[in-house]
């Protein structure tokens, strides 16, 4: 069974789990962007069920590919 501190991402795991800096996921932590996140002492950490979450509501399909799909 996974701890409770193993099912957060920090600041820089979220940075190279997505290849982006961490400045950037700082900043759109600041404005409101992004995956819901927690801040335990002091610290911004995301759980993983968010990040996943988030992902997921960024997905978008190529209109090709859907009528591909259709045909068969």
């Amino acid at each position: 069974m996974e701890t409770q501190i193993s099912m957060l991402l920090t600041q820089r795991e979220l940075a190279r789990r997505w290849g982006k800096s961490e400045a950037v996921i700082s900043l759109a932590s600041a404005v409101g962007a992004g995956p819901r996140y927690v801040k335990l002492d002091g610290q911004i950490v995301y759980p993983q069920e968010e990040v996943q979450r988030y992902e997921r509501a960024c997905l978008f399909f190529d209109p090709a590919e859907v009528a591909m799909q259709d045909r068969h």
